[in-house]
């Protein structure tokens, strides 16, 4: 396989994943509050089954709320770590660690901006600084896991070679 080929294998990932968060950008509000709903309705029910309790209907209201938020900004955050690690892993080219590291956060943080640009067209969305930041530390996060599997990898092929090279010494 020529290097061409492998280069558009490797990002082939990153662009499925920016379809996927167009796609999801894509749906009203009240599509999207159906799909988080559903999440929300299963947190509920198995994980604060005690919730059920509440009767005043503003308590009520702040609990749906609060949980709608962090599994909306879970979201978020999971999808944009997806796109962390698989920009990172698709930039192999990039030799030096930090430039790409840097270069696949960067990519992140300006479709989280086109993204939120994107939504603010869609009825009921809105271009949020706050979710453009949710994404970016999404990205930094998966990319950095990629960074420490990359670098704890590269650390035990030097100590392997320390050991062969003793080993080796010794005879």
């Amino acid at each position: 396989m020529n290097k061409k080929t492998k280069i558009i294998l490797s990002l082939l990932p990153v662009v499925v994943v920016f379809i996927l968060i167009f796609v999801f950008s894509s749906f009203d509000a009240t599509s999207s509050a159906s799909q988080s709903s559903r999440i929300v309705s299963f947190i509920k029910k198995y994980i604060f089954p005690d919730l059920s309790t509440l009767r005043n209907k503003h308590d009520i209201k702040i609990v749906n709320d609060t949980i709608s938020f962090i599994v909306r900004k879970a979201a978020h955050l999971s999808v944009y770590t997806l796109l962390g690690v698989f920009s990172f892993t698709g930039l192999w080219a990039i030799k030096d660690k930090k430039k790409r590291y840097f270069t696949a956060v960067g990519i992140c943080m300006a479709y989280a901006v086109t993204d939120e640009i994107h939504q603010s067209f869609v009825p009921g969305r809105s271009c949020e600084l706050r979710d453009v930041i949710i994404d970016t530390c999404g990205s930094a996060f998966g990319a950095a896991v990629c960074l420490v599997v990359l670098l704890l990898l590269e650390l035990r092929r030097i100590k392997k070679q320390q050991t062969t090279s003793a080993a080796a010494g010794t005879q």
